[in-house]
């Protein structure tokens, strides 16, 4: 989450320490790989992988290679990669969202423009907001599922500092219904590149600031380095990355030696971290829903008549009901 640059000079990050907080948010996230790994381990899968002492698969049961290679799509699709769909209204950032969960929680998540055959294979959703809540919103929320919905307050690298960020969350999760986690996508994703952070260092050794209007910020002949390293970095980091970035160059170099420490800063001060408890806490959700699938698709066979007698033994096995 954005900070203004006092409270970031005041927490007096520097290289190491900005370098440390994203190996411990590394550390953090991984309990989503594992959480999501679980779930290729729960119950139903050893039932039907033959692990013992499950007691009898459909490896024992039939012989029937077709039985089994149906099963066996039942057994892949049920434990499949933890899968995130974002979603929101059109310019809420949800490409950006989608990157974000990929590279810093590292799971799987799918943004705008997938069909339904992939969709069908989500395991949770993230709502992302932008702005004040409309009727849209409310709307699109009451038709996700509750328990496997989570709600992002968008773009929050466009407001003032992490107060406001914070209200307009809490605003937010009042009208809702839901809590609202506070998120800069555009900041997860920073990825300012060396020659960028020169040239920035550059502009704060001559004291330049931050124009209170992004596009004043962009001046320089069309084609010239000034003018395409302006662009670039409006385009990573907008215009409180950049403010925030000249503030620390100028006043604090120390915290941000090179690139990759600026990188990790905003990284750190995006909010993704929060998203980790959101996620792990439903895992039990999905793993529930995920056995209600794979019952109704053994059910579905036996119904079709696709090896209903080793279906039917399978679905009477204590792991494979409904709790």
């Amino acid at each position: 989450m954005i900070g203004n640059r006092s409270e970031v000079r005041s927490s007096e990050v520097h290289s190491s320490e900005a370098h440390s907080t994203e190996v411990r948010s590394s550390e953090v996230h991984s309990s989503v790989v594992r959480s999501g790994n679980e779930l290729a381990g729960c119950e139903l899968d050893r039932v039907l992988a033959g692990d013992p002492p499950s007691g009898p698969t459909h490896r024992s049961l039939t012989a029937d290679p077709r039985v089994g290679q149906v099963i066996d799509e039942i057994v892949t699709r049920h434990g499949r990669r933890l899968t995130l769909a974002v979603v929101g209204r059109e310019g809420a950032g949800r490409d950006t969202m989608a990157r974000a969960l990929r590279e810093r929680l590292a799971v799987t998540a799918l943004g705008p423009g997938e069909g339904p055959e992939v969709l069908a294979d989500v395991d949770l959703w993230v709502y992302v907001l932008v702005g004040a809540v409309r009727t849209a919103d409310r709307k699109a929320l009451s038709q996700l599922p509750s328990d496997r919905a989570i709600v992002v307050l968008g773009k929050t690298d466009c407001l003032a500092d992490l107060d406001a960020a914070r209200k307009a969350a809490a605003a937010a999760s009042a009208e809702v219904g839901h809590q609202v986690t506070p998120v800069s996508a555009l900041f997860a994703c920073a990825d300012v590149t060396t020659d960028e952070w020169d040239f920035l260092r550059e502009l704060a050794n001559g004291g330049a600031q931050m124009p209170s209007m992004a596009g004043h910020f962009l001046v320089g002949e069309a084609g010239s380095r000034e003018c395409t390293m302006r662009t670039s970095l409006l385009r990573r980091i907008d215009h409180f990355g950049i403010d925030l970035a000249l503030g620390l160059l100028a006043n604090d170099p120390d915290s941000v030696p090179d690139a990759g420490a600026l990188n990790a800063l905003l990284h750190s001060i995006s909010g993704m971290r929060a998203l980790t408890p959101a996620i792990t806490d439903r895992v039990g959700r999905v793993r529930y829903w995920r056995e209600v699938q794979a019952r109704a698709a053994l059910e579905r066979c036996a119904s079709l008549g696709v090896g209903r007698e080793v279906m039917e033994r399978l679905l009477r096995v204590d792991e494979v009901r409904i709790r």
